[in-house]
């Protein structure tokens, strides 16, 4: 049984529905509140039961994000890991997490890297999404808000009036410079938001057509090549530490294939730990994954990829949402984690 990519009509539709339940809304607009999403009436992690990773009820699977350093596990896993819990996996790319989660509601994919905030909304909506796997998490100069000097923006609040991107409106790095401008009397509501992709982004600064932008791993490089100068570190401070990203599936996917799931986990559990534990091994990967050449990849600041869930780290993104005033109400994600395979190892 395959889970491969249907760019089709599919896709269109289930594009137009996740539009019209907000996912897509502006940060000018109120997100969901008071709803605890879904119908699950408890935990959901507590309800979908623990899989056998080498025993995939679907084998051929579909793993989407946004391709960046974030997404260089999933091309490792699919490339090296998920053969060892009897898994094709087949790597696509999208522009923003909001087409991430999409492919997954629509089922073009069986999982997809995305925002935590993005799935708070969808779950509010009342889509039952799941959070198998935690990505990275945040860490000091692995992604920042840049701006070139003819800007004049050298701090939060010179961004009132400006036009900002932010990659995708539901992604982390939107939340937190939301965040972090309220802690400073500022209004973010003052700033003209835009999305594009990192491809886009070093000549649209060089352009001016934005003034400011979230930037990471070569567009990041690109930018400074450009003078491009850090206007805010998304890894430091109050946020060093808290889960950036994390890999979901449908709830509907997830039970109907928990083996399927944990072969997920592992290959991208795997994936992750081998990037971490072998700085050569990362910086091959990142040249081939992203076409750097060699000394780019010994610049970068590799992103601390996860091994585990760390389900108060995970709430951090919860919590930070409530603060920012794009919540009425508490939410508790940690209801939605699933916990991974107790061992990845064969019997």
């Amino acid at each position: 049984m395959s889970a491969r990519p249907q760019h089709t009509q599919r896709l269109i539709r289930a594009l137009a529905g996740v539009a019209a339940l907000g996912l897509a809304a502006s940060l000018a607009a109120c997100s969901s509140g008071g709803s605890s999403g879904g119908d699950s009436g408890g935990s959901v992690a507590d309800e979908v039961a623990p899989g056998d990773p080498f025993a995939p009820e679907t084998t051929d699977v579909s793993l989407t994000g946004i391709k960046g350093p974030g997404t260089i596990p999933l091309q490792t896993a699919a490339d090296e890991f998920g053969a060892e819990y009897g898994l094709t996996i087949e790597p696509y790319f999208v522009d923003n997490s909001g087409v991430a989660v999409t492919s997954v509601i629509s089922g073009d994919a069986a999982a997809a890297n995305t925002s935590y905030f993005g799935v708070i909304d969808a779950i509010q909506q009342g889509l039952d999404l799941v959070v198998i796997a935690e990505g990275w998490a945040s860490s000091p100069l692995t992604s920042s808000l840049e701006a070139l000097p003819s800007s004049g923006i050298t701090e939060l609040a010179d961004l009132e009036g400006k036009t900002v991107n932010v990659i995708s409106l539901s992604s982390s790095h939107a939340i937190k410079l939301r965040d972090a401008m309220l802690k400073e009397g500022l209004d973010p509501d003052a700033v003209d938001w835009v999305e594009l992709p990192y491809g886009e982004v070093a000549a649209a600064l060089e352009q001016g057509t934005i003034d400011a932008s979230s930037a990471v791993g070569p567009t990041l490089a690109a930018v400074r090549a450009l003078g491009g100068v850090s206007v805010f570190d998304y890894g430091a401070g109050d946020y060093e530490g808290m889960a950036e990203s994390g890999w979901v599936a449908s709830r509907e996917f997830a039970e109907a294939n928990p083996n399927t799931i944990a072969a997920i986990q592992c290959s991208l559990f795997d994936a992750q730990g081998a990037l971490v534990e072998d700085r050569a091994y990362f910086e091959e990967q990142f040249s081939a994954f992203l076409g750097a050449p060699p000394a780019v990849a010994a610049a970068e600041v590799m992103l601390d990829y996860q091994s585990e869930n760390r389900l108060d780290e995970i709430q951090r993104n919860a919590d930070v949402y409530f603060e920012s005033g794009r919540l009425t109400e508490e939410f508790d994600l940690t209801e939605y984690v699933l916990p991974a395979p107790e061992s990845c190892d064969a019997a």
